[in-house]
C-alpha cells in the first residue's frame, strides 16, 4: 500500500468550517476557493443525512495545467467534525484508492492532514510497482505542493465568505 501524508496547520480555521465546506460541496464554491486550479467538485448522488455514501465527481489541477486530478468518489467515513474519507470510483467500481481529511483544533490552528492511500494489502501488494509509475515522485511533490498552498486558501475564502 502507498500512503502519501501531507500536514498543514492553518491559522484562522476551524475543524467544523472545513468539514462543512468539504463535505457539502459546491462547483461555485469550489472554484471561488482557487480560480483556475479547482475546476469542479460537487454531490452528483446523495447518500445519508450525515452524507455517507454521498457520490461527488472533483477535477483540478494539481500545479498548474501539468498534472489533474479527476474522477469520482464516495463518502465512506463522515465523523462531523473531524473527519472524511473519500473511496474513489470508475466506471462504477470502487477502487483501491482512499482521500482522507483529518482535521483537528489546536490553540496553534487548525491541523489539516489530507492523506491518500492507494493500492492493495496481502497479496495485492505485488501492483504496488505499477501504481507508484502514475503516483509518481513528481505526482507526490505536486500533491504536496497543492496541499500547502490549497489549505490556508480555503481559510482565506471563508473569512470572506
Amino acid at each position: 500500500m502507498i500512503r502519501h501524508l501531507v500536514e498543514v496547520t492553518v491559522q484562522n480555521a476551524t475543524a467544523q468550517q472545513f468539514y462543512d465546506f468539504m463535505i457539502a460541496p459546491t462547483s461555485a464554491r469550489y472554484r471561488a476557493w482557487w480560480p483556475g486550479e479547482h475546476l469542479e467538485f460537487y454531490i452528483v448522488k446523495h447518500g445519508t443525512k450525515s452524507h455517507l455514501g454521498d457520490v461527488v465527481f472533483m477535477d483540478e489541477y494539481l500545479g498548474g495545467k501539468g498534472r489533474r486530478l479527476t474522477g469520482y468518489a464516495v463518502v465512506v467515513k463522515a465523523k462531523r467534525p473531524n473527519h472524511i474519507v473519500w473511496q474513489m470510483k470508475k466506471a462504477g467500481l470502487r477502487l483501491p484508492i482512499f482521500v482522507s481529511l483529518r482535521l483537528k483544533d489546536t490553540p496553534g490552528g487548525l491541523i489539516v492532514a489530507h492523506e491518500v492511500r492507494i493500492g492493495y494489502r496481502g497479496l495485492g501488494k505485488a501492483l504496488d510497482p505499477l501504481i507508484k509509475l502514475y503516483f509518481n515522485k513528481p505526482y507526490r511533490q505536486a500533491l504536496e505542493t497543492h496541499c500547502k498552498i490549497e489549505w490556508p486558501k480555503l481559510a482565506q475564502y471563508l473569512a470572506k465568505e
